[in-house]
């Protein structure tokens, strides 16, 4: 007997439960309550097997194509914001009113783009698009299933690629690029994180667009991102003018990224003082054509850069190719009247007489004397690193010419696990932003460990074994257990938890839990099962017992619509026939999800919108000048760390960086981040009038002076900001 895995797709010998090859267990339930059940057919042809990932809008599945006998991937439209679906059932549920109709624009968004990527079938660069269709209420994509790894996962890795490695992975991804090109298509978001390198040396293409853009402008939880150090400029813009020429530049981006192991500058400041250096000046074997060719490609307008991938590729494979010359771009002072030209000669010579006076000590400098802060050579100003990704901080300081160690960790309650919490010297002290640095000298972060805390879960009326793992789950492992022989449950069921369910502890806090010995008799004979849907879960239980039937909760449930705590379903259902003593499983719901909202403060834009909406955050964002907050990094944020709801809406406030001399006068109010369904070039950078004043300075950028700042994340006035971790004033 052959039996196929549903974790692998992979037939072995035999019934037994778990597979030879992966270790799957056959009879494990779906990862979450709204997946479909493992071994469920679609379209009477694809099995559904394990989960390979989910978001706000999709589940991917691994699946098994019965007609033609070989592995697929199984995309699933589902926008958690709009729908849902019931344990142990296929069909979909769309919440109603305008909800719906953001689900169905989303859908149909969703197959059309899966039919335009299917016409590119024949294309090696390309997911292969098998199948799509509509059933169960939403809509799934067939394609291929592919097994290896992004090339952002290689180079976390490996930190960079010799060219010659780099070069085909380069000119694979042209190939796809040069199809679909003819069809007016853009991908938008070519990055390491797009690029997919299979294990058979193939090279795929992913990410085209139609996950950023499945729901309407309403959405408040999906967000359009642009890739700093990836995008040009023209992404920037409001009506930038977007064509071939903008992916490759985001693919010779990413190839400088391969090869130097070091992002690009963002592409608006390279406008203004291009600090991009040629990968041989940063010590990469590369021939001079191929550093030529890249170097174009690069280039930040677009009437100097590559203008089509057929071009890149030929200048790439190419054995004399001209470094293309940077267009400056002009002041236009315009022409002076006669009048102003002579008023302006009398007063430089006013100025010129008066500075003489005060040097040569005549008179007295009627100005206050200003310390002057002066860099040494071979130094850097050290910046702010509080916050940021530990890949972020080490390339920062990569940047600056410091080293990077691990240094410690500790627990946080409001920066990221895996953040950084703060720096210090070899000896333990902590290096304050605008300190000055030897070129060379090792920083060493200290690393969030993730919050010490922890929420006690539901697990009363759970049997022993899930009530033990949903506390490790939640970091809770020191649990004693007492028996209970007279609370009305079976044997083996929890009665009790000390601390209660829902209370804020540490982690390391001493759980109690009750659990029944069965003490209570039900007596004998035929009894009918109530219906205890839609009641509450202590309602329920009196009413099983006054019917002899005992209550196990089995599965718990978020949501929006339910109230915390009443039973969603029960098996087996009402009026059923049963016996005395039998036991009556339900589906509970928790509520809203309630999340911990951590601090973004000092982290990239992306980065930043990213983080919360993993955490289910609804993200507006604004933006203002800030003269000490490095451009495209976050300022503040309006709601504090902490337990909130999922779905509460978070306005961050994003640096412009300095503000120009002479700004123009205009106001903009805070505007939602980008959402699907909107173009990138609609992002336009503009001062804010409503966003909170800071009163913190954050670290120099351009290292013209050491800044005043000795602490991070910066303190916030209105609106609410997130605290400063206290384990960092301990540092």
């Amino acid at each position: 007997m052959e039996t196929l895995c549903l974790g692998c797709m992979q037939e072995y010998e035999g019934d037994f439960n778990v597979c030879p090859y992966c270790g799957y267990e056959q009879d494990a339930p779906a990862k979450e309550a709204y997946h479909i059940t493992p071994g469920t057919i679609v379209k009477e042809r694809y099995i559904v097997g394990r989960v390979l990932g989910f978001g706000g809008f999709g589940i991917t599945y691994i699946g098994f194509d019965m007609t033609l006998q070989h592995k697929v991937a199984i995309k699933e439209y589902f926008p958690s914001e709009f729908a849902t679906r019931m344990p142990q059932e296929t069909m979909v549920r769309i919440y109603a009113g305008e909800k719906r109709e953001q689900f169905e624009a989303g859908m149909r968004k969703t197959l059309d783009e899966a039919k335009r990527l299917a016409e590119f079938r024949q294309v090696p660069g390309i997911t292969q698009i098998y199948d799509f269709f509509e059933e169960n209420n939403t809509a799934y994509i067939v394609m291929e299933l592919l097994e290896g790894e992004t090339l952002k996962e290689r180079l976390k890795r490996d930190k960079r690629m010799p060219v010659e490695e780099a070069l085909p992975v380069v000119l694979s991804v042209i190939a796809a690029l040069k199809e679909v090109h003819t069809k007016d298509i853009i991908h938008r978001d070519i990055s390491p994180d797009n690029v997919y390198l299979l294990k058979d040396g193939q090279v795929k293409l992913l990410d085209f667009g139609a996950a950023r853009q499945v729901t309407t402008t309403h959405s408040k939880s999906l967000t359009v991102i642009l890739k700093l150090g990836y995008a040009p400029v023209e992404q920037y813009q409001s009506g930038g003018n977007q064509g071939s020429w903008t992916d490759v530049y985001s693919l010779a981006a990413t190839f400088y990224k391969m090869i130097t192991g070091v992002r690009p500058p963002e592409s608006p400041e390279r406008r203004v003082k291009d600090t991009l250096k040629e990968p041989s000046k940063l010590g990469v074997a590369i021939g001079k054509n191929i550093e030529n060719a890249l170097m174009n490609a690069l280039q930040v307008r677009i009437e100097d850069r590559t203008k089509t991938a057929a071009e890149f590729e030929n200048q790439l494979n190419s054995d004399n190719v001209k470094r293309t010359a940077a267009t400056v771009e002009k002041n236009d002072t315009g022409k002076w009247p006669l009048w102003l030209k002579a008023a302006c000669g009398l007063a430089g010579a006013a100025v010129l007489a008066a500075g003489t006076l005060v040097m040569t000590g005549v008179v007295d400098s009627p100005f206050p004397v200003l310390p002057v802060f002066q860099q040494r050579e071979g130094t850097v100003w050290m910046p702010s690193l509080v916050n940021m990704s530990q890949e972020s901080a080490e390339e920062r300081l990569e940047s600056l010419g410091l080293g990077c160690k691990i240094g410690d960790t500790r627990a946080s309650d409001t920066i990221i696990e895996g953040y950084v919490l703060g720096q210090t010297d070899g000896e333990g002290n902590v290096i304050t932003p605008g300190t000055e640095m030897e070129k060379g000298t090792e920083v060493l972060l200290v690393l969030s460990s993730g919050s010490g805390k922890a929420i006690i879960p539901d697990v009363v009326w759970m049997d022993e074994e899930a009530a033990m793992a949903m506390l490790s789950e939640n970091g809770l492992i020191a649990v004693n257990q007492v028996e209970d022989g007279e609370s009305w449950a079976p044997a083996g069921v929890v009665t009790g938890i000390t601390p209660e369910k829902d209370a804020e502890v540490e982690k390391s806090e001493l759980i109690t839990l009750s659990i029944s010995s069965g003490g209570q008799d039900a007596g004998s004979g035929e009894t009918t099962v109530p219906d205890i849907t839609g009641i509450m879960e202590s309602e329920g239980l009196e009413k099983l017992r006054a019917a002899g039937l005992y209550l196990q909760k089995e599965d718990l449930q978020y949501s929006r619509e339910i109230p915390k705590g009443q039973v969603i379903s029960q098996v087996p259902s009402a009026g059923q026939k049963g016996s005395r003593g039998d036991t009556v499983k339900v589906a509970v719901s928790l509520g809203a999800r309630q999340v911990r909202l951590v601090s973004i403060v000092n982290q990239e834009r992306e980065e930043a919108i990213a983080n919360l909406e993993a955490l289910g955050m609804a993200v507006n964002v604004a933006e203002e000048y800030n003269d000490t907050t490095e451009e495209g990094r976050v300022i503040s944020q309006s709601v504090e760390p902490g337990l909130v709801d999922e779905g509460t809406e978070v306005t961050i406030v994003v640096s412009l960086g300095k503000e120009p001399e002479q700004a123009p006068q205009r106001t903009q109010e805070a505007r939602p981040a980008n959402r699907p369904g909107q173009n990138n070039n609609n992002a336009q950078r503009q001062p804010q009038t409503q966003a909170p004043p800071q009163t913190q300075p954050a670290p120099p950028q351009t290292q013209p002076a050491p800044p005043p700042q000795t602490e991070a994340p910066p303190p916030q006035t209105q609106p609410a900001n997130p605290a400063r971790d206290p384990m960092f004033d301990q540092l």
